[in-house]
């Protein structure tokens, strides 16, 4: 088995259910944008990472990359379940995108799917050299959502938790890729105490540099401790003053940072049916190890071949978890919000924080 920072890199074929973890596959939240996982590969460290990525994990056992045609013909399903025209296909995931090795080739499949129309994706780009966003653009890429924290390069290093990160080679990227004809946008996160002093000079620069064509260029996302993330030591704001901080900001700089009501073409649409309800008792096959120390990954014994109904289900156990790979056990389902099924094996106590789910 490949190892990738130490840890068993498991590659994701058919035989799982796409939907119903948030590690790999396909997370439907009843919008038109259904969100596609393709990895949870990452080279940087973060320092506020939510998912607890990369090479400086303490929490992960395994990482995931998903066969490409499994994952698109989920896809295809899921859009014709959702029956409108419109759909946006918003690559992203507990690792970057910009890591998996078929990239291209998701995005010109998901571009070919009937009722899809725009693909975007989440990425720090860093990864992705002049030849990979020139095969982007060709399989029809439209929007990349860059996350850039800071543009002073030393202090981009230190929240990306990589002292070989370079931000400007990132901003020269941005422009490659504009060149190309994909649109940009960039989201950092801001972390009080931290980047203050970054948001506006990221947001002049992504003005002058002709990010957004027509959309907010600056989508600023306010920093959230999660509990299986990396925490920063400050205070996080609250949502009342972070959209006060952000309306200062915009008056301060001229440049949009709250997107206009429908801009982004977000809205309702059908979410796929949750076949098991929270209670309810399962059997399942333990498949794999879980994305964290402690879990571990089950398909349900009775299945019904298509994305719609079958879900993969994240079983916290605790100690002992690998114990169960490979065994027929029966589960209580815990939380399925947004098919993201967590579940706990019947008669075992709950390991600590087995609830967290919509992170």
């Amino acid at each position: 088995m490949r190892l990738v920072f130490g840890r068993h890199l498991v590659e994701i074929d058919g035989s799982f259910p796409q939907v119903g973890t948030l590690a790999f596959g396909i997370v439907d939240r009843g919008t038109n944008v259904v969100e596609v996982r393709p990895t949870t590969v990452c080279a940087l460290s973060c320092v506020f990472c939510s998912v607890n990525a990369g090479p400086g994990s303490r929490v992960r056992w395994v990482e995931y990359v998903v066969d490409v045609g499994a994952l698109l013909v989920a896809l295809e399903e899921v859009v014709r379940f959702k029956g409108v025209d419109d759909v946006e296909v918003h690559i992203d995931g507990m690792g970057d995108p910009g890591n998996y090795p078929a990239l291209a080739e998701l995005v010109a499949g998901a571009k070919a799917i009937r009722g899809v129309a725009l693909v975007s994706m989440q990425t720090r780009l860093f990864m992705l050299g002049e030849e990979g966003l020139r095969a982007l653009a060709s399989a029809g890429l439209d929007r990349l959502n860059v996350s850039i924290d800071a543009l002073d390069p030393e202090l981009a290093k230190r929240l990306a938790g990589a002292p070989w990160y370079n931000v400007e080679r990132v901003v020269e990227l941005v422009k490659k890729a504009l060149d190309l004809g994909i649109n940009v946008v960039v989201s950092p996160v801001w972390i009080p105490g931290l980047n203050d002093g970054e948001m506006a000079k990221i947001a002049r620069w992504a003005a002058e540099a002709g990010l957004g064509r027509g959309l907010t260029p600056v989508l600023i996302q306010k920093y959230v401790p999660h509990k299986r993330g990396r925490k920063v030591k400050v205070r996080p704001m609250g949502w009342g003053e972070f959209w006060r901080r952000l309306r200062e900001l915009e008056r301060e700089t001229g440049v949009p940072l709250v997107p206009r009501p429908g801009e982004f073409n977000i809205h309702r649409a059908p979410e796929l049916p949750k076949p098991y309800k929270v209670g309810e008792v399962v059997s399942v096959e333990v498949v794999e190890r879980g994305i964290f120390k402690g879990e571990v990954l089950a398909v349900p014994v009775a299945k019904r071949g298509t994305a719609v109904w079958d879900r993969t289900l994240t079983v916290a156990v605790g100690r002992g978890a690998e114990e169960l790979l490979g065994a027929r056990v029966k589960v209580r389902i815990l939380e399925n919000e947004h098919n993201i099924y967590i579940a706990a094996p019947v008669g075992r106590r709950l390991p600590p924080q087995a609830h967290y789910s919509g992170e």
